[in-house]
This record gives structure tokens, C-alpha cells and sequence, in this order.
């Protein structure tokens, strides 16, 4: 994984159990990986001893290739400027070891007020959290 501020690079080969009946990887897990890839880019904090804490507010999906067991996955997600303090957005791609295109993710996201650190999550502010 390569990380550092407004972007993320993550990897994943597909496995059978990640796939559906079908065989293909299932688009719930390329959904997840988007996701997660979006909060990991704009999140990162070189200046903090913890990571930023975020929500996903709303994300769309566009599936363009299938993948399957086997596959070499690389996720790229990258944070868009933004204005505002407390939320931010981010696109994500998902490329297959060809380079092929497997779907891509656009989301809108807020930061909450609270940071985790070596596996315990503290919000400074429970009304955020909630």
C-alpha cells in the first residue's frame, strides 16, 4: 500500500470467496474497495500521531469490467478539493494486472471529530460520531 496526502494505492488479488455464483468477483467487494480507498486518501495526516476519522455521506459506483479468481487488483483513490472544513470528496479507480479498467467511484464524505490510534477510537465529540 502506498499512502501519503490526497491519495492512495491499495492492491488485492481476487480470491473464490470473494466471487459470486457467477464467478466474478462481486461488485460488493469492488464497492468496498472504492470506498475504502476514498476515506484512505483523504484521511491521511503526516502531521498527526493518529488518521482522521470520515463517513461516507453518499458514493455512486460504475462497474466496467468484470474481474475474477485470480485477478491482480490495484486501487487508486485521490481527494478532490474542496472548501469545506468538514467534508470532502474523492474518486477511486480500480485496474486490472492488464490495466483494464474494472470500475471506478465517486463519493462525497465527512470528517469527524475524533482520530484512532493503535486500534481504539476516541471521538472528541460523541454528537459528530453519532
Amino acid at each position: 500500500m502506498a499512502w501519503r496526502p490526497g491519495f492512495v494505492e491499495m492492491t488485492l488479488k481476487v480470491r473464490p470467496e470473494l466471487c459470486n455464483a457467477n464467478g466474478l468477483l462481486h461488485g460488493g467487494v469492488l464497492m468496498t474497495l472504492l470506498d475504502s480507498a476514498s476515506g484512505f486518501a483523504c484521511t491521511f495526516n503526516e502531521t498527526a500521531t493518529a488518521r482522521r476519522l470520515s463517513v461516507t455521506l453518499a458514493f455512486t459506483t460504475q462497474f466496467i469490467k468484470a474481474a475474477r479468481d485470480g485477478d491482480q487488483l490495484t486501487i487508486f483513490g485521490a481527494w478532490r478539493p474542496s472548501s469545506s472544513q468538514s467534508t470532502f470528496a474523492a474518486e477511486t479507480e480500480i485496474y486490472d494486472q492488464n490495466d483494464d479498467l474494472v470500475a471506478t467511484g465517486a463519493g462525497t464524505f465527512r470528517y469527524l471529530k475524533g482520530e484512532r490510534s493503535d486500534g481504539t477510537l476516541t471521538f472528541l465529540d460523541q454528537k459528530a460520531a453519532d
